[in-house]
């Protein structure tokens, strides 16, 4: 069998890119790489790998009496291998990527290739149901750091989130995968085009189908037009689908390797960036903070921002200083930089890249404003500590300009990337309303070319040549 696309991934991109062909009369192959897990178990499937991360002017990195914890930590990058991808570990930010937050938002990047997400992302928001956090949600711990910041001259927004508020109880374990249904994600698209569209009708005579637990490892192509994939079943064996067209949306970590085990090497794994972020916290009695919504508010300044945040690896830290903390006593910030992207993939998988003095600059701006407002809020000063510096955003690893032109397609006609490998520089900011948006203008451009059968006459063309 011939399909006529075949989607690569079930992340924000897969998930949106096959949601947005189904029902248009084609068949619709999407492979998984990874398992679905039981919402509620999101978190047990974070899978962490070292970053080699090489620090720019290291020996003045720290200087007269100050010391930053996450400076004396091995770096990490994330990324969770499951139906969805990471979307059911997200904490349901939903940010615009717009130039209001960051002068080199996403939208201004894509802009300078002539490629416009306005119309895409107001789509996105209402198929995502993004909404920003009503004020009655906030839990006190929150609201307190909001009167505090906002004393101290930061404007503290509402973040906003792709949340059901009238299904969501405030249990603040977005990061679980939300038992209520609550919080979005890709497996909400993957479940409606699983069950919904599985029976050809008189609309629809194609079928959209998947397969779990299949790696794919390369991209079948004659060196000009794409022709399937391959890859590996549970079992070890290898197996070819034919197609038309074939949507790449393995994340920019996988989708880079798949592109290189594909003799497509020009700029691939280059550029790459994390989204670099540090969760600065501390001791504070009964804070509660873990019960609350997470990464309620934020504060932006330009090229990084702060927003409340819980996080469990601060816990060992506190205790190490003399605190008889348990989860209910940390109160933290997550300070998010748009670290460069001077970063690369080896070959064998694994990531490097330089922290620059301009990006730990920015984490020790931001970590001086955590620890401001932490310390009003009245968390012990020598509580206060910090975790490794993490990457769960990486991107740049297929950039646009770079891997993919304006319509998000390689220089293999009919191979489609739609995750944040085409990002060029780091946003940021959470990037998932961002990829929906490009998979949404993505599957307009395909559909595109199949109405216009450019495929079918360069076969013509082919032939006669010969």
């Amino acid at each position: 069998m011939i399909y006529d696309v075949i989607v690569v991934g079930t992340g924000a991109g897969g998930a949106t890119a096959a949601r947005e062909i189904t029902n248009k009369g084609l068949n619709i192959l999407i492979l998984e790489k990874g398992s679905l897990y039981p919402r509620g178990t999101a978190v047990n499937h974070i899978l962490n790998s070292k970053l080699d991360l090489k620090i720019e002017d290291e020996e003045h990195a720290e200087e007269g009496d100050e010391r930053y914890d996450f400076l004396h930590q091995p770096a990490e990058l994330m990324q969770v291998n499951a139906i969805g991808g990471t979307t059911p570990v997200s904490l349901a930010n939903a940010c615009y990527a717009c130039t209001s937050c960051y002068a080199n938002s996403v939208t201004a990047q894509f802009k300078l290739h002539d490629l416009d997400l306005f119309e895409e992302l107001i789509e996105a928001s209402r198929d995502l149901n993004v909404g920003a956090l009503p004020a009655d949600m906030m839990g006190p711990t929150t609201r307190r750091i909001v009167e505090i910041g906002e004393k101290l001259g930061h404007f503290m927004e509402p973040m906003p989130k792709f949340v059901d508020f009238e299904k969501c109880n405030k249990c603040g374990e977005c990061i679980n995968g939300c038992k209520r249904g609550a919080k979005w994600d890709s497996t909400d698209f993957i479940d409606e085009l699983i069950n919904s569209h599985n029976s050809p009708n008189e609309l629809n005579d194609g079928e959209t189908s998947m397969i779990t637990d299949f790696e794919v490892t390369r991209v079948l192509h004659n060196g000009r037009i794409v022709e399937g994939v391959e890859g590996v079943d549970e079992g070890g064996n290898k197996k070819e689908f034919k197609a038309r067209r074939v949507v790449l949306a393995a994340g920019s970590l996988n989708t880079p390797m798949i592109l290189k085990n594909s003799g497509i090497n020009e700029g691939v794994g280059e550029g790459l960036f994390t989204d670099l972020f540090i969760t600065v916290g501390g001791y504070l009695k009964g804070a509660k903070l873990n019960k609350e919504i997470p990464m309620a508010v934020k504060s932006e300044f330009g090229p990084y921002f702060i927003s409340p945040h819980f996080s469990t690896q601060i816990l060992h830290s506190i205790r190490e200083r003399g605190f008889d903390a348990g989860y209910e006593d940390i109160v933290g910030f997550m300070v998010k930089i748009a670290d460069e992207a001077n970063g690369k993939l080896h070959e064998d998988g694994s990531a490097e890249k330089t922290l620059t003095v301009r990006d730990l600059n920015l984490l020790k701006e931001g970590y001086k404003k955590a620890v401001e407002i932490l310390l009003k809020l009245g968390v012990a000063q020598e509580s206060i500590s910090s975790t490794a510096m993490r990457g769960a955003h990486p991107g740049g690893t297929a950039a646009i300009g770079v891997v993919v032109d304006s319509n998000l397609e390689t220089r293999i006609k009919g191979l489609y990337i739609s995750d944040a490998s085409v990002i060029p520089q780091a946003p940021g900011r959470p990037p998932i309303l961002t990829i929906t948006a490009i998979a949404k203008r993505l599957s307009k451009n395909l559909l595109k070319s199949l109405d216009n059968g450019y495929m079918n006459q360069e076969k013509v063309s082919e032939k006669c040549s010969k």
